[in-house]
């Protein structure tokens, strides 16, 4: 009986590690990331000690951490840098929610993000179906704005 309930355990390891989705951004150890993105993010996040790095393609790093508990990630290009705040989907304001069920009834939202760029905030949320993704990004209030490319 023992041994049934091991494997059956291990199988459900095994289902939920293969079931999470994986980052498409190449890790990096921090010694390969360009000198002017880490002094910028020493700069904007003096008291972060445990961040993991990320590179989209030669120009764009992401810089992944915690901040006052809460998942942050900041995105750097070489001619801006952006910051992603993680929002729980269940404090996802209301009004962004009801636009996405009206509007794209036939997707699930996966990720929403509080965004500060070039000192503009507002919402960017990731809708996902069967086959098809998009960005939605909307104002704080939960106004939409537009779908990012």
């Amino acid at each position: 009986m023992k041994k049934y309930v091991l494997i059956l355990m291990g199988a459900a390891l095994l289902v939920s590690c293969g079931s999470t989705k994986k980052s498409p951004y190449k890790s990096v150890d921090k010694r390969d990331v360009p000198e002017r993105y880490l002094k910028d993010f020493l700069k904007q996040r003096p008291d972060v000690t445990d961040e993991r790095w990320e590179m989209a393609d030669s120009n764009t790093y992401f810089a992944n951490f915690k901040s006052n508990g809460n998942d942050c990630i900041m995105k750097f290009t070489q001619t801006a840098t952006a910051t992603y705040y993680v929002v729980p989907l269940e404090y996802l304001p209301t009004d962004i929610s009801d636009y996405v069920a009206k509007n794209y009834a036939d997707y699930k939202i996966e990720k929403a993000y509080i965004t500060d760029f070039r000192n503009v905030k507002g919402y960017e949320i990731h809708i996902d179906k069967k086959d098809d993704s998009k960005k939605l990004q909307f104002d704080l209030k939960g106004n939409f704005n537009k779908v990012v490319d």
